[in-house]
């Protein structure tokens, strides 16, 4: 591959590909190289890694180009004609194999689960799923300051057909606490949130009269004020509704409805459109009542660092 122009948006990566510039071997020498790195800052905003790039190397951007070469599988150190010819070559919408992405919010949900090496269900034709939590997010996916108490959070049902990502459901709902339990836990150790990760351990079942996802396997909690980690599997941190058909609007408080459980907050949505997702999953559908449903949960504001809209 050649330079075909010096004027080119990306002239200095062609340079490293064809040999006219030697590799930058680690963050230091790129942040040494300022054209370069913001040439280098652009390319890796169109893969919806950063902002705003301004030729200043530091701990986001590294992060990013960091980011690309585990989607890209690339061992090579800095950046050199390896790394500069992927991103120069690879779409955007081929990012991670296996996957079609835009750039939206599923598909930045997909990029922050193979990020973090998680599970991912694929075969949405056949009705698989994905239950992803987000602490902190309003409806479109912008962080709305996540105030302790209220419902703020985002219960979501992601899909993938042929490739592609998307949300089929996208509710309100909490997955920490209300006041009443965080001053009155039902544990000596303290009040619980789930921990911001992925567990395969919720079965479908019964809370109190409610059908719902009910825990089933390890997951591990958060404990208290001095968020103490806390792993078993019979916390009864189940996944189910209220008894208001609407639902509260955001911000509203959450009050005595979760002691540490992840709550929709429209009981019409809970049983009209999360609940038959989960029950025409086909895995469901072979186990009823006995396979264990994953769910991921997503600090929004880590999120949105990783992955700026």
């Amino acid at each position: 591959m050649t330079v075909t122009s010096t004027e080119s948006s990306h002239s200095l990566l062609y340079g490293l590909v064809n040999g006219s510039i030697t590799q930058l071997p680690d963050d230091e020498a790129i942040a040494a190289n300022k054209n370069l790195a913001q040439q280098l800052q652009s390319r890796l905003q169109d893969f919806w890694l950063l902002n705003s790039p301004d030729g200043l190397w530091g701990a986001k951007s590294a992060r990013a180009l960091a980011t690309y070469k585990h989607f890209q599988n690339i061992t090579e150190p800095g950046i050199g004609s390896h790394t500069a010819a992927s991103l120069l070559n690879t779409e955007p919408t081929n990012l991670i194999p296996g996957f079609q992405l835009n750039g939206d919010w599923p598909s930045r949900t997909v990029m922050w689960m193979s990020l973090h090496n998680q599970h991912i269900s694929t075969n949405g034709n056949n009705g698989e799923i994905n239950i992803v939590y987000f602490r902190g997010l309003d409806c479109n996916g912008q962080w709305n300051g996540n105030q302790p108490f209220v419902w703020n959070d985002r219960r979501c049902v992601l899909v993938i057909k042929n490739q592609v990502p998307s949300f089929v459901g996208n509710w309100l709902a909490t997955c920490d606490p209300g006041e009443y339990y965080w001053e009155h836990p039902m544990n000596d150790k303290g009040c619980a949130d789930i921990k911001a990760w992925q567990f395969q351990a919720w079965s479908v079942g019964h809370h109190k009269d409610q059908l719902a996802l009910i825990q089933t396997g390890d997951i591990t909690v958060l404990r208290g004020e001095q968020r103490v980690p806390d792993t078993n599997n019979n916390f009864y941190v189940d996944q189910h509704t209220t008894d208001n058909p609407d639902g509260d609007r955001p911000d509203e408080p959450v009050k005595g409805w979760s002691a540490g459980c992840m709550v929709g907050a429209s009981s019409n949505e809970h049983y009209n459109e999360f609940m038959p997702l989960v029950k025409v999953d086909p895995r469901e559908k072979d186990a009823p009542g006995k396979y264990q449903h994953w769910t991921t949960v997503i600090n929004g504001n880590e999120f949105l660092d990783v992955f700026p809209l």
